[in-house]
């Protein structure tokens, strides 16, 4: 009867994991599918051992390999492979991390961002920047991104890259206040590369945000991003669940932060979510994705290094699997 309770259980989780392809609540138990899917697979296979009616373990086996599919399909993500970047190539360092609006380290996290030296940072949550803490930035960088033009936006782009083009997405939106897209793109020129940086801080699922209202907008932005590109931001949930997945499949972007988890910083990493994500398109390599030290925040940043193509060579068509 355990055993059979338990195929019971795992068929309503796998049913309900299922269903957030199209209910954005059920999609919410996703986000901690990195816990509940291997205690499924095991709670499943020890339940068809112990199962002695055939019929009972003919069910045990079928939901045994629902669950393997399912977990195939929610860490799709992590599957996908790099193309190769090319003969010439260009190392690159990125910093993610989302600040904090009453972060009152502010100045200091500022400061720290400056002395890490990196050529991009892709900063959330810095709606005090202007008045606090950015002029220790924009002493530094000379190219600063925004997402809106005429709000102030908390998603900033701050790079030492010459810009070619940037589109700030909220447009006439108060993306602050949730009224519009917290997201930009810009296109850097890389020593000669094109390069562009999607950066974006997706709202909370519901029934904390109005995730489901962004996704859709998200997918367009992230479609019309050319390649070699990186997306990057606070998404606010998991990179397995079916509302992020779709996001990244729209633009042909492959996961680069794994299991990198940033939220919330004061927990073990075992503890954490990984939230801030990272995002490749297009024959770009990750070195290294790693959280760094906690800083005034509550979530971890991402330390990034990348390999990118040199001059004359981001042409071509890069294959992806």
């Amino acid at each position: 009867m355990a055993a059979v309770a338990i195929l019971v259980l795992a068929a309503l989780t796998l049913a309900v994991s299922w269903a957030g392809a199209f209910v954005p609540l059920a999609d919410n138990i996703n986000i901690a599918a990195a816990y509940w899917w291997p205690v499924l697979v095991i709670a499943t296979a020890a339940a068809c051992w112990f199962l002695r009616d055939l019929r009972a373990l003919g069910l045990g086996i079928a939901m045994m390999l629902a669950a393997l599919a399912t977990g195939l399909v929610l860490f799709r993500p992590l599957l996908k492979s790099a193309p190769p970047v090319g003969h010439r190539s260009q190392t690159i360092r990125m910093i993610e991390f989302n600040m904090l609006k009453t972060n009152p380290r502010s100045t200091r996290d500022a400061e720290w961002l400056a002395a890490q030296d990196a050529d991009i940072l892709v900063l959330l949550e810095a709606s005090r920047m202007q008045k606090h803490w950015g002029k220790v930035l924009q002493d530094k960088y000379p190219t600063m991104v925004a997402c809106s033009v005429h709000y102030p936006c908390s998603t900033v782009m701050f790079s030492r890259f010459p810009l070619l083009g940037s589109e700030s997405l909220a447009g006439d939106g108060d993306a602050d206040n949730r009224k519009a897209l917290s997201a930009l793109t810009a296109t850097l020129d890389v020593n000669g590369t094109e390069f562009t940086v999607f950066a974006a801080h997706l709202d909370r699922p519901w029934p904390m945000g109005e995730q489901e209202d962004w996704v859709g907008p998200m997918r367009k932005a992230a479609a019309a991003v050319p390649g070699p590109a990186v997306m990057t931001g606070d998404f606010n949930s998991s990179p397995w669940t079916h509302a992020v997945r779709s996001i990244g499949e729209s633009g042909d972007f492959r996961l680069a932060s794994g299991f990198a988890t940033s939220w919330p910083a004061r927990n073990p990493a075992l503890l954490r979510l990984p939230l801030d994500q990272l995002y490749l398109r297009g024959r770009v390599r990750a070195i290294d994705v790693r959280t760094g030290p906690r800083r005034g925040s509550d979530h971890l940043p991402l330390m990034i290094t990348l390999e990118i193509p040199g001059h004359g060579d981001a042409a071509g068509p890069a294959h992806q699997d």
